[in-house]
C-alpha cells in the first residue's frame, strides 16, 4: 500500500513538474470565423523556439466528415512578446463550411482543435455575424440605459457618457450609411438614422451646457453630469460630426439638419478662436501617454497634430455642406500637418511618414491618448484622443479637389504614411496589428504605457488599411486590415490562463467562445489586452511590452472603430 502511494505521489510530482504554466501547444484562431475570399490564418505560440520543426504541417478537416480539405506547411514567424510564433495559413481554402485543424510534426499529431469550437468559413461572414449587433442592436440598449434627461447612450462600464465616445460612434454610423447603405434594408437604414439623432442630440446638450456654465457660445463640455471640462479635440470633433450629420440627414430632416449645421459652425469658430485649450497637472503622466520627455510638465501653446487633422476634417465637411469659404481653411490646416510629417532623414528605427505631435518637440504622435474621463487636468487634456493617425481627410481632399495645386502633396503625404510607417510598423508583429507608436529611446511599442482601449485602434487601423488598398490596389493592406479585425475576433496572443482553450472573441455574445464585459451587453467590444492592467499608466518599456492582462470593460469606443473598419472592408472589396 505504502509503495503504491509513493508511486502515485512520484508520478504526480513528475507530471506537475513537466507541465508548463500554460499549455502553449494550442492554436489561437478566429472564434467568429473567416470570410471566404479573405486571408485565413491561425497562430501557434510557444516559449521554446524548437517546439516545431521546419517539417511541421497542418490539415484542415471538415467537422462533419473528418475529410481533409486543405493542408500546408507551418511557417515560423520568429519571436515577439517573449514567445515564438508559427503561422497556419489556409487562405487558399475556398469552400464554405465548418472545420477543425490538426497539427503534425514528424508524423506525430501534436494538437487538434475542438470540433465544438469550429473554424467557420463563409461569404461575408464577419459582416453578417457582427455589423448589426455591434452597430444598432446594442445602441438601442444603450439608449434605454442612458441617464435622463441628458439622453444619449450609456457609454462604458461607468455611469459616464462622454461626448467624445458619442462622436466616434456617430462617425461610425455615418461611415455605415455612406459606405454600406446598399447592404442595409430600409428598416435598418431607418434605425441607423434614428440612432444618429439620439447621439447627435446628446452632443448638442453638451454644447448647450457649456454656454449655461459660462463659456462663450460654441464650446462643448466633455460629459453632462460629472465632467464639465472643455477639450480641444472634442470641440473640433463636434464641428466635424454635426456638419457631416447635417449633410446626411438634410433630405429627410431639413430643419434638424440646419440646426446641426449652425451648431457645427459655432463649435468651429469657438475652438478656432480659443484653442488649443490646455489643462495641466504637474505629473509625469503626459510623458507616459505621449512618449514625451520626462520632466515636460506642460505642453507648448500649440495644437496637437490629431486636433489639426480634426479641424481640417471639419473644414472639409463644412465645405461639403455648401460653405465653400472653409476650403482654404482645410488647405491651411493641411499645410501645418504636412510640415510635421517625419522625413526619411529623421526616421525612427527605419520608420518615417508618421507625424510629430508638435512643432516644438521631436516625439511622434501615438495611436490613442484617451486616458480617462475624470477631472484630473492631465486626463482632460487627452480626453477623446481616439482616432489613430486618421489621415482619411487628406484622401478626401485629394479626391474632392483633385485639380488643386497641393493635391499632389496631399497624395504624397498619404502614400508616405502608408508605406513608410503604417505597413512596416504593422508588419513588426505576426498579427499585423497597429502598434501604439514609437517611443523615443525605447522603440516601437504595442502595449506598454497605455491606459486602456487597444481594441478600438485595431478597427480604425483596418479602415485605414482598406483606404490604402482602395488607393493602391496592394494586397498587403488586405492582410493588415484582416489581421487587425481578426485580433478582436479571437486570432490573438491568447488569454493567459491555465486552460487549453485560450482563444476567444472579444465581441461580447458573438463567437464560439467570447469574453464578457461588465454589462454583458451583446455587441459591445472590450478594452482588450493590456500590459499593466486597464486604467493604469506605467512607464513604458520594451521589457513590459507584453499582452498579458485582459481589460474587460466594454464601451462605445471599440465598436465604433470596428464598424468604421468593417464598413470599409465591405465597401472596397468586390467578389
Amino acid at each position: 500500500m505504502n509503495k503504491t502511494i509513493t508511486f502515485l505521489l512520484l508520478f504526480m510530482s513528475i507530471s506537475i513538474y513537466a507541465q508548463d504554466d500554460f499549455d502553449y501547444r494550442v492554436l489561437t484562431y478566429s472564434q467568429i470565423g473567416y470570410d471566404l475570399e479573405l486571408p485565413k490564418v491561425a497562430m501557434i505560440q510557444h516559449n521554446d523556439s524548437t517546439f516545431l520543426s521546419p517539417k511541421a504541417s497542418f490539415f484542415l478537416k471538415q467537422s462533419s466528415t473528418d475529410n481533409k480539405v486543405y493542408s500546408g506547411a507551418i511557417i515560423a514567424q520568429g519571436k515577439k512578446w517573449d514567445k515564438y510564433w508559427w503561422k497556419v495559413d489556409f487562405t487558399d481554402c475556398k469552400e464554405a463550411g465548418e472545420y477543425y485543424l490538426t497539427i503534425k510534426d514528424s508524423k506525430q499529431v501534436l494538437y487538434s482543435s475542438k470540433k465544438e469550437l469550429p473554424i467557420k468559413i463563409g461569404k461575408n461572414l464577419l459582416w453578417n455575424e457582427t455589423w448589426y449587433k455591434t452597430a444598432l442592436a446594442h445602441l438601442k440598449i444603450r439608449d434605454s440605459l442612458s441617464y435622463q434627461p441628458e439622453g444619449g447612450w450609456k457609454d462604458c462600464g461607468s455611469p459616464l457618457q462622454e461626448v467624445s465616445s458619442h462622436i466616434i460612434m456617430l462617425n461610425a454610423l455615418c461611415d455605415l450609411i455612406e459606405l454600406s447603405s446598399n447592404d442595409l434594408s430600409n428598416q435598418e437604414l431607418k434605425e441607423a438614422y434614428q440612432q444618429i439623432v439620439v447621439g447627435a442630440n446628446y452632443v448638442t446638450r453638451c454644447q448647450d451646457k457649456a454656454k449655461e456654465i459660462g463659456f462663450q457660445e460654441g464650446a462643448v463640455i466633455h460629459e453632462m453630469r460629472e465632467n464639465f471640462k472643455v477639450v480641444t479635440g472634442n470641440v473640433a470633433k463636434t464641428a466635424m460630426i454635426l456638419a457631416r450629420i447635417s449633410r446626411l440627414i438634410k433630405k429627410e430632416e431639413p430643419e434638424l439638419a440646419d440646426s446641426y449645421l449652425k451648431r457645427s459652425v459655432k463649435a468651429y469658430n469657438w475652438i478656432a478662436t480659443f484653442g488649443p485649450v490646455l489643462h495641466w497637472d504637474n505629473t509625469d503622466y503626459f510623458a507616459i501617454t505621449h512618449g514625451a520627455p520626462y520632466g515636460m510638465r506642460k505642453p507648448p501653446k500649440e495644437w496637437m497634430t490629431r486636433d489639426l487633422i480634426m479641424m481640417m476634417w471639419a473644414s472639409v465637411e463644412l465645405y461639403k455642406c455648401g460653405k465653400t469659404e472653409y476650403k482654404q481653411n482645410a488647405v491651411d490646416y493641411a499645410n501645418k500637418i504636412m510640415a510635421r510629417q517625419v522625413p526619411k532623414e529623421k526616421a525612427e528605427e527605419g520608420l518615417y511618414g508618421h507625424f510629430y505631435t508638435y512643432d516644438s518637440y521631436d516625439f511622434t504622435e501615438k495611436a490613442n491618448i484617451h486616458c480617462g474621463a475624470w477631472n484630473a487636468n492631465y486626463k482632460a487634456y487627452n480626453q477623446g484622443g481616439h482616432f489613430p493617425h486618421y489621415i482619411i481627410p487628406f484622401i478626401e481632399m485629394a479626391s474632392l479637389w483633385s485639380d488643386h495645386e497641393n493635391s499632389k502633396k496631399w497624395n504624397q503625404t498619404v502614400k508616405s504614411f502608408a508605406y513608410n510607417y503604417f505597413a512596416p510598423a504593422t508588419n513588426q508583429n505576426p498579427f499585423k496589428i497597429l502598434p501604439a507608436g514609437y517611443y523615443k529611446g525605447i522603440g516601437l511599442l504595442n502595449w506598454s504605457g497605455w491606459y486602456h482601449g487597444h481594441n478600438k485602434i485595431f478597427g480604425y487601423a483596418a479602415g485605414l488599411a482598406m483606404e490604402f488598398y482602395h488607393l493602391y490596389n496592394d494586397q498587403q493592406f488586405i492582410e493588415i486590415a484582416t489581421g487587425n479585425l481578426q485580433w478582436i475576433t479571437g486570432l490573438h496572443s491568447g488569454f493567459h490562463e491555465n486552460t487549453p482553450d485560450f482563444s476567444a472573441s472579444m465581441i461580447v455574445g458573438i463567437g464560439n467562445q467570447y469574453k464578457e464585459d461588465w454589462d454583458a451587453m451583446v455587441g459591445t467590444i472590450t478594452n482588450g489586452f493590456e500590459s499593466d492592467g486597464q486604467f493604469r499608466l506605467e512607464k513604458p518599456s520594451k521589457e513590459t511590452d507584453l499582452p498579458i492582462v485582459f481589460g474587460d470593460e466594454g464601451g462605445i469606443h471599440h465598436p465604433a472603430g470596428w464598424i468604421s473598419g468593417l464598413s470599409r472592408l465591405k465597401a472596397y472589396l468586390t467578389y
